[in-house]
Protein backbone atom coordinates (compact mmCIF):
# COMPACT_ATOMS: atom_id res chain seq x y z
CA UNK A 1 0.00 0.00 0.00
CA UNK A 2 1.10 3.55 -0.75
CA UNK A 3 2.20 5.80 2.10
CA UNK A 4 2.13 9.53 2.74
CA UNK A 5 5.88 9.49 2.13
CA UNK A 6 5.25 8.19 -1.41
CA UNK A 7 2.88 11.08 -2.13
CA UNK A 8 5.33 13.64 -0.70
CA UNK A 9 8.20 12.22 -2.72
CA UNK A 10 6.11 12.20 -5.87
CA UNK A 11 4.99 15.77 -5.14
CA UNK A 12 8.61 16.88 -4.74
CA UNK A 13 9.52 15.15 -7.98
CA UNK A 14 6.56 16.84 -9.70
CA UNK A 15 7.68 20.23 -8.39
CA UNK A 16 11.21 19.56 -9.64
CA UNK A 17 9.90 18.58 -13.06
CA UNK A 18 7.63 21.63 -13.07
CA UNK A 19 10.61 23.88 -12.35
CA UNK A 20 12.56 22.22 -15.11
CA UNK A 21 9.59 22.66 -17.43
CA UNK A 22 9.58 26.37 -16.61
CA UNK A 23 13.32 26.63 -17.20
CA UNK A 24 13.07 24.82 -20.54
CA UNK A 25 10.15 27.07 -21.61
CA UNK A 26 12.19 30.17 -20.68
CA UNK A 27 15.19 28.81 -22.55
CA UNK A 28 13.00 28.13 -25.58
CA UNK A 29 11.58 31.64 -25.33
CA UNK A 30 15.11 33.11 -25.32
CA UNK A 31 16.13 30.86 -28.20
CA UNK A 32 13.08 31.98 -30.23
CA UNK A 33 14.03 35.58 -29.63
CA UNK A 34 17.60 34.78 -30.62
CA UNK A 35 16.35 32.98 -33.74
CA UNK A 36 14.24 35.99 -34.77
CA UNK A 37 17.19 38.31 -34.12
CA UNK A 38 19.52 36.09 -36.17
CA UNK A 39 17.00 35.81 -39.01
CA UNK A 40 16.68 39.60 -39.06
CA UNK A 41 20.46 40.00 -38.97
CA UNK A 42 20.89 37.42 -41.76
CA UNK A 43 18.36 39.30 -43.89
CA UNK A 44 20.22 42.56 -43.32
CA UNK A 45 23.60 40.95 -44.08
CA UNK A 46 22.23 39.39 -47.28
CA UNK A 47 21.03 42.79 -48.44
CA UNK A 48 24.39 44.34 -47.51
CA UNK A 49 26.25 41.53 -49.31
CA UNK A 50 24.12 42.03 -52.46
CA UNK A 51 24.67 45.81 -52.30
CA UNK A 52 28.43 45.42 -51.91
CA UNK A 53 28.54 42.87 -54.74
CA UNK A 54 26.69 45.31 -56.99
CA UNK A 55 29.11 48.07 -55.97
CA UNK A 56 32.08 45.79 -56.76
CA UNK A 57 30.68 45.09 -60.22
CA UNK A 58 30.05 48.80 -60.79
CA UNK A 59 33.62 49.75 -59.74
CA UNK A 60 35.10 47.00 -61.93
CA UNK A 61 33.07 48.27 -64.90
CA UNK A 62 34.30 51.82 -64.23
CA UNK A 63 37.91 50.60 -64.04
CA UNK A 64 37.46 48.64 -67.27
CA UNK A 65 35.98 51.67 -69.03
CA UNK A 66 38.73 54.00 -67.76
CA UNK A 67 41.45 51.57 -68.83
CA UNK A 68 39.91 51.37 -72.30
CA UNK A 69 39.77 55.16 -72.51
CA UNK A 70 43.37 55.42 -71.28
CA UNK A 71 44.48 52.83 -73.85
CA UNK A 72 42.95 54.88 -76.67
CA UNK A 73 44.50 58.07 -75.28
CA UNK A 74 47.93 56.41 -75.13
CA UNK A 75 47.59 55.31 -78.76
CA UNK A 76 46.63 58.86 -79.73
CA UNK A 77 49.50 60.22 -77.59
CA UNK A 78 52.01 58.00 -79.44
CA UNK A 79 50.69 59.15 -82.83
CA UNK A 80 50.93 62.82 -81.86
CA UNK A 81 54.45 62.30 -80.47
CA UNK A 82 55.46 60.65 -83.76
CA UNK A 83 53.91 63.52 -85.74
CA UNK A 84 55.79 66.04 -83.59
CA UNK A 85 59.04 64.13 -84.09
CA UNK A 86 58.54 64.28 -87.86
CA UNK A 87 57.77 67.99 -87.68
CA UNK A 88 60.90 68.62 -85.56
CA UNK A 89 63.00 66.79 -88.16
CA UNK A 90 61.32 68.82 -90.89
CA UNK A 91 62.04 72.03 -88.97
CA UNK A 92 65.72 71.03 -88.66
CA UNK A 93 65.92 70.38 -92.40
CA UNK A 94 64.26 73.72 -93.13
CA UNK A 95 66.55 75.54 -90.73
CA UNK A 96 69.60 74.03 -92.42
CA UNK A 97 68.23 74.98 -95.85
CA UNK A 98 67.53 78.55 -94.68
CA UNK A 99 71.04 78.89 -93.29
CA UNK A 100 72.47 77.55 -96.55
CA UNK A 101 70.41 79.92 -98.71
CA UNK A 102 71.19 82.89 -96.47
CA UNK A 103 74.91 82.08 -96.54
CA UNK A 104 74.83 81.73 -100.31
CA UNK A 105 72.98 85.02 -100.67
CA UNK A 106 75.43 86.81 -98.37
CA UNK A 107 78.52 85.48 -100.20
CA UNK A 108 77.17 86.38 -103.63
CA UNK A 109 76.03 89.79 -102.44
CA UNK A 110 79.56 90.49 -101.21
CA UNK A 111 80.90 89.84 -104.73
CA UNK A 112 78.24 91.78 -106.62
CA UNK A 113 77.83 94.92 -104.49
CA UNK A 114 75.74 96.54 -107.31
CA UNK A 115 72.00 96.30 -107.72
CA UNK A 116 70.61 94.25 -110.59
CA UNK A 117 69.21 97.33 -112.34
CA UNK A 118 72.67 98.97 -112.46
CA UNK A 119 74.24 95.81 -113.80
CA UNK A 120 71.59 95.50 -116.50
CA UNK A 121 72.11 99.13 -117.45
CA UNK A 122 75.89 98.69 -117.77
CA UNK A 123 75.41 95.56 -119.87
CA UNK A 124 73.03 97.42 -122.20
CA UNK A 125 75.49 100.31 -122.52
CA UNK A 126 78.36 97.98 -123.42
CA UNK A 127 76.23 96.07 -125.93
CA UNK A 128 75.09 99.36 -127.45
CA UNK A 129 78.68 100.60 -127.73
CA UNK A 130 79.81 97.39 -129.40
CA UNK A 131 76.91 97.53 -131.85
CA UNK A 132 77.07 101.24 -132.75
CA UNK A 133 80.76 102.20 -132.60
CA UNK A 134 83.69 101.28 -134.76
CA UNK A 135 86.17 99.74 -132.39
CA UNK A 136 89.61 98.43 -132.62
CA UNK A 137 90.10 94.79 -131.86
CA UNK A 138 91.71 95.66 -128.57
CA UNK A 139 88.82 97.97 -127.59
CA UNK A 140 86.23 95.36 -128.63
CA UNK A 141 87.97 92.61 -126.65
CA UNK A 142 88.08 94.86 -123.60
CA UNK A 143 84.36 95.60 -123.90
CA UNK A 144 83.56 91.90 -124.41
CA UNK A 145 85.59 91.09 -121.25
CA UNK A 146 83.65 93.71 -119.32
CA UNK A 147 80.38 92.39 -120.75
CA UNK A 148 81.21 88.87 -119.58
CA UNK A 149 82.20 90.21 -116.17
CA UNK A 150 78.96 92.17 -115.76
CA UNK A 151 76.90 89.19 -117.02
CA UNK A 152 78.64 87.01 -114.44
CA UNK A 153 77.88 89.54 -111.72
CA UNK A 154 74.28 89.80 -112.94
CA UNK A 155 73.87 86.02 -112.77
CA UNK A 156 75.32 86.03 -109.26
CA UNK A 157 73.03 88.92 -108.29
CA UNK A 158 70.03 87.05 -109.65
CA UNK A 159 71.07 83.86 -107.80
CA UNK A 160 71.66 85.89 -104.62
CA UNK A 161 68.21 87.45 -104.91
CA UNK A 162 66.61 84.09 -105.62
CA UNK A 163 68.44 82.52 -102.65
CA UNK A 164 67.24 85.35 -100.43
CA UNK A 165 63.65 84.94 -101.66
CA UNK A 166 63.83 81.17 -101.20
CA UNK A 167 65.23 81.69 -97.71
CA UNK A 168 62.25 83.93 -96.91
CA UNK A 169 59.83 81.31 -98.28
CA UNK A 170 61.59 78.57 -96.33
CA UNK A 171 61.48 80.73 -93.19
CA UNK A 172 57.73 81.17 -93.57
CA UNK A 173 57.42 77.38 -93.88
CA UNK A 174 59.81 76.97 -90.95
CA UNK A 175 57.75 79.30 -88.76
CA UNK A 176 54.59 77.43 -89.77
CA UNK A 177 56.29 74.16 -88.82
CA UNK A 178 57.42 75.62 -85.49
CA UNK A 179 53.85 76.75 -84.83
CA UNK A 180 52.63 73.25 -85.62
CA UNK A 181 55.29 71.78 -83.30
CA UNK A 182 54.09 74.09 -80.54
CA UNK A 183 50.49 73.08 -81.17
CA UNK A 184 51.42 69.38 -81.12
CA UNK A 185 53.42 69.92 -77.91
CA UNK A 186 50.32 71.43 -76.29
CA UNK A 187 48.24 68.47 -77.49
CA UNK A 188 50.86 66.07 -76.08
CA UNK A 189 50.83 67.93 -72.76
CA UNK A 190 47.02 67.83 -72.58
CA UNK A 191 46.93 64.16 -73.54
CA UNK A 192 49.61 63.39 -70.94
CA UNK A 193 47.62 65.20 -68.27
CA UNK A 194 44.44 63.40 -69.29
CA UNK A 195 46.24 60.03 -69.25
CA UNK A 196 47.58 60.80 -65.77
CA UNK A 197 44.08 61.77 -64.63
CA UNK A 198 42.73 58.48 -65.98
CA UNK A 199 45.56 56.59 -64.26
CA UNK A 200 44.88 58.39 -60.97
CA UNK A 201 41.16 57.69 -61.33
CA UNK A 202 41.93 53.99 -61.93
CA UNK A 203 44.22 53.90 -58.87
CA UNK A 204 41.56 55.62 -56.73
CA UNK A 205 38.94 53.15 -57.93
CA UNK A 206 41.29 50.22 -57.24
CA UNK A 207 41.79 51.51 -53.69
CA UNK A 208 38.02 51.92 -53.36
CA UNK A 209 37.53 48.42 -54.78
CA UNK A 210 39.98 47.01 -52.24
CA UNK A 211 38.00 48.61 -49.38
CA UNK A 212 34.67 47.40 -50.75
CA UNK A 213 36.09 43.88 -51.28
CA UNK A 214 37.30 43.91 -47.67
CA UNK A 215 33.83 44.95 -46.49
CA UNK A 216 32.28 42.30 -48.74
CA UNK A 217 34.49 39.53 -47.30
CA UNK A 218 33.74 40.68 -43.73
CA UNK A 219 30.01 40.78 -44.49
CA UNK A 220 30.19 37.36 -46.17
CA UNK A 221 32.00 35.89 -43.14
CA UNK A 222 29.54 37.53 -40.73
CA UNK A 223 26.66 36.09 -42.79
CA UNK A 224 28.16 32.57 -42.68
CA UNK A 225 28.74 32.93 -38.93
CA UNK A 226 25.14 34.02 -38.36
CA UNK A 227 23.88 31.12 -40.49
CA UNK A 228 25.87 28.68 -38.35
CA UNK A 229 24.56 30.36 -35.20
CA UNK A 230 21.01 30.09 -36.54
CA UNK A 231 21.49 26.42 -37.39
CA UNK A 232 22.90 25.76 -33.91
CA UNK A 233 20.01 27.73 -32.39
CA UNK A 234 17.41 25.73 -34.37
CA UNK A 235 19.10 22.45 -33.39
CA UNK A 236 19.14 23.50 -29.73
CA UNK A 237 15.47 24.50 -29.98
CA UNK A 238 14.66 21.07 -31.43
CA UNK A 239 16.47 19.39 -28.55
CA UNK A 240 14.74 21.59 -25.96
CA UNK A 241 11.36 21.04 -27.63
CA UNK A 242 11.93 17.31 -27.45
CA UNK A 243 13.01 17.72 -23.82
CA UNK A 244 9.94 19.85 -23.12
CA UNK A 245 7.59 17.21 -24.56
CA UNK A 246 9.32 14.50 -22.55
CA UNK A 247 9.04 16.57 -19.35
CA UNK A 248 5.35 17.24 -20.03
CA UNK A 249 4.69 13.53 -20.40
CA UNK A 250 6.73 12.82 -17.29
CA UNK A 251 4.89 15.53 -15.34
CA UNK A 252 1.52 14.17 -16.38
CA UNK A 253 2.63 10.68 -15.47
CA UNK A 254 3.79 11.87 -12.03
CA UNK A 255 0.48 13.66 -11.50
CA UNK A 256 -1.31 10.41 -12.31
CA UNK A 257 0.96 8.53 -9.91
CA UNK A 258 0.21 11.12 -7.20
CA UNK A 259 -3.52 10.74 -7.73
CA UNK A 260 -3.11 6.98 -7.67
CA UNK A 261 -1.01 7.18 -4.50
CA UNK A 262 -3.59 9.41 -2.84
CA UNK A 263 -6.33 7.00 -3.82
CA UNK A 264 -4.34 4.10 -2.40
CA UNK A 265 -3.84 6.04 0.84
CA UNK A 266 -7.55 6.69 0.99
CA UNK A 267 -8.31 3.01 0.31
CA UNK A 268 -5.84 1.92 2.97
CA UNK A 269 -7.43 4.34 5.46
CA UNK A 270 -10.90 3.03 4.68
CA UNK A 271 -9.76 -0.57 5.06
CA UNK A 272 -8.16 0.24 8.40
CA UNK A 273 -11.37 1.92 9.52
CA UNK A 274 -13.49 -1.05 8.44
CA UNK A 275 -11.14 -3.38 10.26
CA UNK A 276 -11.26 -1.21 13.35
CA UNK A 277 -15.07 -1.01 13.24
CA UNK A 278 -15.41 -4.78 12.80
CA UNK A 279 -13.07 -5.49 15.70
CA UNK A 280 -15.16 -3.25 17.98
CA UNK A 281 -18.42 -4.95 17.01
CA UNK A 282 -19.70 -8.05 18.70
CA UNK A 283 -20.91 -9.37 15.44
CA UNK A 284 -17.92 -9.75 13.15
CA UNK A 285 -19.86 -10.25 9.97
CA UNK A 286 -19.02 -7.67 7.25
CA UNK A 287 -21.58 -5.80 5.23
CA UNK A 288 -21.51 -5.88 1.44
CA UNK A 289 -19.99 -2.36 1.31
CA UNK A 290 -17.38 -3.31 3.91
CA UNK A 291 -16.56 -6.43 1.88
CA UNK A 292 -16.04 -4.25 -1.23
CA UNK A 293 -13.74 -1.97 0.74
CA UNK A 294 -11.74 -4.78 2.33
CA UNK A 295 -11.35 -6.91 -0.76
CA UNK A 296 -11.92 -4.44 -3.56
CA UNK A 297 -9.49 -2.26 -5.52
CA UNK A 298 -9.30 1.38 -6.54
CA UNK A 299 -12.09 0.98 -9.03
CA UNK A 300 -14.38 -0.03 -6.14
CA UNK A 301 -13.18 2.96 -4.16
CA UNK A 302 -14.06 5.34 -7.02
CA UNK A 303 -17.67 4.09 -6.91
CA UNK A 304 -17.86 5.33 -3.32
Amino acid sequence: MASTTDVNELTQIAEKVSRELFEVRESLKLLKEKRESLQSEIGRLREEKARLLQEIRSIKNQIRALREERKKLIEEYKKVVENRREEVLQAKVLRDMINSKQAESRELSKEVRLPISSLKQKIEEIEWTIQTNVLTLEEENELVRKLKAYNSLLNKAIVAKKSKEEALELRALYLSTRAKIKELSEVISKLGNTINEKSNAVNNLKAQLSNVLSSYMKTKKALEDRKRELEACINEMALLTSRLNALREKYQEILRDIEKAKSLEMLSAKKAKVKHDVERRAKKRLTIEELKIMYGGLEDLEEH
